[in-house]
């Protein structure tokens, strides 16, 4: 019989449940959705939470589509893995209850605190030098720093603190753990020991004790509680592995550049995440001034990269054109990007002007006005303009990259949802001047898949990991054109992300 893993891959928005198997020889992947669902944060009194019960049901619901799908095709399912987006987190009692909703990391209330831990410590300098994490307000650290500041007598009766996917691997197996990808998003890990940074938390006047050990990406943890596998109808004898449980992590794992001498990546969807994977953190002034963050990845590597605003404003856009009664699909809206005008007006995608939900094409409009370029009038003008500013953004990053590490790349691959819009795909080898290769769309369910698999001895490393994944995806390879993009655009929108 084949034998299958389950990927629980959770975004902040959505998730899905997907059965990956590996067949053949030389082995490939081949994935089924069976669950696909939407979840939204909660508004409540004392900041947005996550619908955790709402989660956990449609958990159970795609274990169960994915143990009924196995059965169906004769498959075994081996084991379970969860992804999800970082940062966020809760606390477990004494007991394994859960003591209070975790918070959504668009919690206003991070903002302010940030700021204060900020102080506390002389400034960002101090806390990059010992997490290498860049400044992001909804940091961990911070979050933390304003749920103690707000209720410490939560922490005094916590034994725990678990991310959201060690929740759910707990409610699973029974077993809690600490997985060391989505611990790195917390700005809480020291970068000289890859272990909790407890000085830095003591310093701060914020409790350690609840602080457990990291588990490295792969770990068994236990087999699936006789509770849920009766709920579900999956076998009690299903392992629960900690896969790389930032959703990050596991889509990077899942770059197929194993035959590739030098590359960096991006991963593309509602942000654009590029950097390059290093053997240590890199924590240099340099680094610092960009910032690019060190996260942990798969096989005790270093995930150097920096956020981008990726397709937040189309996707944003999209939804403020319903309000006013406009139906347009995301694949005409490219359409009517790609006949207009090039290079007409550009914006920095990572300005504050873009940062939150609401009219976000008048909020263009605003930035073209006040860098005195002309005013995006159009769809196809305010679309054009954010996909090209965007494959420029790639452009700075990368170069700022290669400055750093000292390093030249000679390719880009590029993974993730976004590779859909292929106007920009081509956008980015062109205003890159280097090849660029897309695919695998779905990165993230694939590394989550295939770290389960490393973790049953399927699979022998992420070499192997990553030549599986060229073997099992359909790449699309993307050249510069003839022509290059003249120095006075590139300059121009230097220009214009300064001013703006």
């Amino acid at each position: 019989m084949s034998t299958a893993y389950l990927a629980i891959d959770l975004g902040a928005s959505s998730g899905r449940a997907i059965v990956g198997i590996l067949e053949g020889d030389p082995q490939r992947l081949r994935l089924e959705e069976v669950h696909r669902f939407e979840h939204l944060a909660c508004p409540t009194p004392t900041g947005p939470v996550w619908d955790l019960t709402g989660i956990w049901q449609s958990v159970l619901t795609g274990l169960r589509a994915g143990a009924a799908w196995c059965r169906k095709n004769e498959i075994e399912l081996q084991t379970i893995g969860v992804d999800t987006w970082g940062v966020d987190w809760a606390l477990l009692g004494k007991s394994g209850e859960l003591l209070s909703l975790p918070h959504c990391y668009r919690d206003p209330k991070n903002e302010v605190a940030s700021k204060k831990v900020l102080e506390r410590l002389g400034g960002f300098e101090q806390l990059y030098e010992r997490t290498g994490i860049q400044l992001l307000p909804f940091n961990t650290l911070f979050q933390v720093a304003a749920r103690y500041e707000q209720e410490p007598k939560l922490f005094d009766v916590a034994d725990r603190l678990v991310f959201l996917p060690d929740l759910l691997n707990y409610w699973l197996s029974g077993e809690v753990s600490t997985e060391r990808t989505i611990a790195s998003t917390s700005s809480m890990i020291s970068v000289e020991t890859g272990d909790w940074d407890y000085s830095l938390l003591k310093e701060l006047g914020l409790p350690t004790h609840m602080l457990g050990p990291i588990v490295e990406p792969g770990t068994k943890l236990g087999m699936l509680r006789s509770e849920v596998a009766e709920a579900t109808g999956a076998s009690s004898k299903i392992q629960i592995v900690t896969t790389a449980s930032h959703d990050t992590a596991a889509a990077i794992a899942a770059v197929p550049g194993a035959e590739d001498p030098s590359w960096a990546y991006v991963s593309s969807g509602t942000w654009s995440l590029l950097g390059v994977e290093l053997d240590s953190p890199l924590v240099s002034e340099a680094a610092r001034a960009v910032p690019f963050t060190n996260e942990q990845g798969i096989g005790k590597t270093v995930r150097f990269l920096k956020n981008i605003a990726g397709m937040w404003f189309v996707q944003q856009y999209r939804q403020d054109l319903e309000k006013e009664g406009k139906q347009l699909t995301f694949a005409q809206m490219t359409r009517e990007a790609e006949a207009a005008e090039p290079y007409r007006t550009l914006v920095d995608p990572n300005a504050s002007d873009f940062a939150t939900p609401g009219n976000l094409v008048e909020k263009m409009r605003d930035f073209a006005r006040r860098t005195e370029q002309p005013v995006p009038e159009t769809v196809g003008q305010a679309v054009r303009c954010w996909l090209e500013s965007l494959a420029f953004s790639y452009r700075r990053t990368l170069e700022q990259l290669e400055a750093v590490v000292g390093q030249t790349f000679d390719v880009l691959h590029i993974v993730g949802g976004g590779i859909q819009n292929k106007l920009l795909n081509q956008m980015a080898a062109q205003i890159l001047d280097r090849p660029v290769i897309c695919g695998p769309v779905e990165a993230t369910a694939i590394g989550n898949v295939l770290v389960q698999a490393m973790g049953s001895g399927e699979v022998a490393d992420i070499v192997e990991l990553r030549q599986i994944v060229a073997r099992s995806s359909e790449l699309e390879h993307y050249e510069p054109g003839e022509v290059p993009t003249s120095d006075e655009v590139v300059e121009r929108f230097l220009k214009v992300c300064a001013a703006g």
